[in-house]
């Protein structure tokens, strides 16, 4: 999944009301977890990069993606501590 289909996503959850977050904690994981391999894919390709846009470029990706994966787990953290459900 692209990584602008997986923000929209995360964004999507985000803005959704309580109870549609509960239903959708799966969901939020699931994408977290994507999240997760897309950054240390970017992470690593950062490493190998040269070139100063192209590394300029891919942290700007890696700055939002770890933005959207903070607001994911607070989330997660919220719903669980609400509804008293482990992980």
């Amino acid at each position: 999944m692209k990584t602008k289909k997986l923000l929209s996503k995360m964004a999507d959850f985000l803005s959704s009301d309580r109870r549609a977050q509960q239903e959708h904690v799966g969901s939020i994981k699931a994408v977290l977890k994507k999240l997760k391999k897309k950054e240390r894919d970017l992470r690593d390709k950062l490493e190998g990069e040269r070139d100063p846009e192209k590394r300029a470029e891919i942290d700007a990706k890696l700055r939002v993606i770890y933005a959207q994966r903070t607001k994911g787990v607070a989330i997660l953290k919220g719903l669980r501590n609400n509804s008293g459900a482990p992980g």
